[in-house]
């Protein structure tokens, strides 16, 4: 005859191994893909404003993106792929952890850009930003691929690849970061697609 009381701890250790192991699939990788691409166009046209000398229109395209396109599609694939999780029976979770890491970096970030402004050290030195965001994305991509699924060491690989080869080619190359902190992102959510095709997360 069974043990009820050891059937129940077996379950127990099974519940709590099951919420402690990292997941391989990353269920949110159309707010990944959709981040990457907003990023990514802003990029390009905060680059296009530049060689056209429309510098007072550039500190108004990333804000715009974000607040007008980004979050509010954020807000809406969110809902998507939650509800589909639910369907399945599942309770998605809130990863606090994701919260605080990338609140973390989007303030160390800012205060950086803040001193660097403020000191009047940025000009002439446009690509200090971009060294200091594209370092701590690199940052925020390898916890990602700790806490989250295995695609973020592949975008945290292609955006060190950047940094250093931007560094050693010099400053005609100093864009090339820039344009990674888009691209990895859009890396990362077709990966993270592939991997949620191949590897379904079971109900």
């Amino acid at each position: 005859m069974e043990d009820p009381d050891l059937l129940k701890d077996v379950r127990f250790l099974r519940d709590v191994v099951a919420r402690t192991q990292p997941t391989c699939v990353n269920e949110y990788w159309p707010v990944t893909l959709m981040w990457g691409c907003v990023l990514t166009f802003g990029y390009v046209v905060c680059a296009l404003l530049g060689i056209a000398h429309k510098v007072a229109i550039i500190p108004w395209v990333m804000p715009a993106l974000i607040y007008l396109i980004a979050l509010p599609l954020t807000w809406y694939l969110r809902r998507r792929v939650q509800s589909g999780i639910e369907e399945r029976g599942v309770l998605p979770r809130c990863r606090k952890d994701l919260v605080f890491l990338w609140g973390s970096i989007t303030a160390i970030g800012l205060l950086w850009t803040g001193a660097l402004i403020v000191s009047g050290k940025i000009q002439g030195r446009w690509y200090a930003l971009v060294f200091v965001w594209g370092s701590l994305y690199f940052i925020g991509y390898i916890m990602n691929g700790v806490l989250l699924s295995s695609e973020w060491f592949w975008a945290a690989g292609v955006m060190l690849a950047s940094l250093v080869a931007a560094l050693v080619a010099g400053p005609q190359f100093y864009w090339l970061p820039g344009i990674w902190m888009g691209g990895t992102m859009v890396l990362a959510g077709l990966l993270g697609r592939r991997n949620a095709r191949l590897q379904p997360v079971p109900a």
